[in-house]
């Protein structure tokens, strides 16, 4: 039996077809409303609950006054929708984990041939304020995001950027529906953040692949740790 499309995602797709076919990009008018139901064949109401969803998954904005416009890539919206089942733990989460590690770990050559004295320095800065806040235990998200940001900003490439402050809102929420971190968890955090920037300053490939292993390995084991009983 045939499925029928509903007619808003008829209108998603064939707005996103327009968008393709005119190859427009991020800041261009797309036409009034009367305009592209009539090009496209469809309806006003239809597309305009179209137009929301594409709105809804970041690909157009409206700007009020003026009309709708292909928006720039961004993962905002993506942060912003995220599936419960990602951050409440589960297969996905180990998943997501899996390609975190198999990103940042192929971009780490990459890192030691470009970072600067500059980033050096404050990621050295960051992982012993990292390391001062578990002491005490307080947590330091601010600089554990501000870390990885620091790291990979030197090969230039906003995709790659937001992709990995991306990873770091999803495992950031996972931490947040946990129970406060023990002392102990947040010194060996801090410590492998430590033993990154180490290995950095002495240009050891080797040693950083493995120091970023071990940090991705206590990610893991947290997971297991929050993973329910069965």
């Amino acid at each position: 039996m045939r499925v029928r499309i509903p007619a808003y995602r008829h209108a998603q797709r064939e707005i996103k077809l327009f968008i393709e076919t005119n190859r427009l990009g991020p800041g261009d008018a797309l036409p009034s409303e009367a305009a592209l139901a009539h090009e496209l064949g469809i309806s006003r109401p239809s597309l305009r609950e179209g137009m929301k969803a594409l709105e809804s998954l970041g690909i157009v904005e409206t700007r009020h006054g003026e009309g709708v416009f292909v928006a720039a890539f961004s993962f905002d919206s993506i942060i912003e929708n995220l599936p419960y089942s990602i951050v409440s733990g589960g297969k996905n989460l180990y998943d997501l984990l899996q390609v975190r590690t198999a990103v940042e770990m192929g971009a780490i050559p990459y890192v030691l041939e470009r970072i600067g004295v500059a980033d050096k320095a404050r990621l050295r800065q960051l992982a012993e304020e990292m390391l001062a806040a578990a002491k005490q235990g307080q947590e330091f998200e601010q600089q554990d995001r501000e870390f990885h940001a620091t790291m990979f900003r030197c090969l230039d490439n906003a995709f790659l950027s937001r992709l990995i402050d991306l990873f770091w809102e999803v495992f950031h929420r996972l931490n947040q529906s946990l129970e406060s971190p023990d002392h102990w968890s947040l010194e060996s955090t801090a410590l492998d953040h430590l033993s990154i920037v180490d290995m950095i300053e002495r240009g050891d490939k080797t040693g950083l692949l493995a120091a970023h292993q071990r940090h991705f390995g206590s990610i893991l084991a947290r997971l297991e740790r929050a993973k329910p009983a069965a």
